[in-house]
């Protein structure tokens, strides 16, 4: 997120708003950041 922090400090809103598109369409293509451990549940057999 070094793009993010550049548009803040510079007060770049329309390159901020570029930065977060970008984030959130590599993360809606490629899925969860941690492959998605969090989403699986373990069921026990009983």
């Amino acid at each position: 997120m070094n793009l993010l922090k550049f548009a803040v400090e510079k007060q770049r809103w329309d390159l901020a708003a570029y930065a977060i598109v970008l984030a959130t369409v590599r993360v809606l293509s490629k899925g969860v950041p941690d492959g998605g451990k969090r989403r699986k549940k373990r069921r026990t057999e009983g």
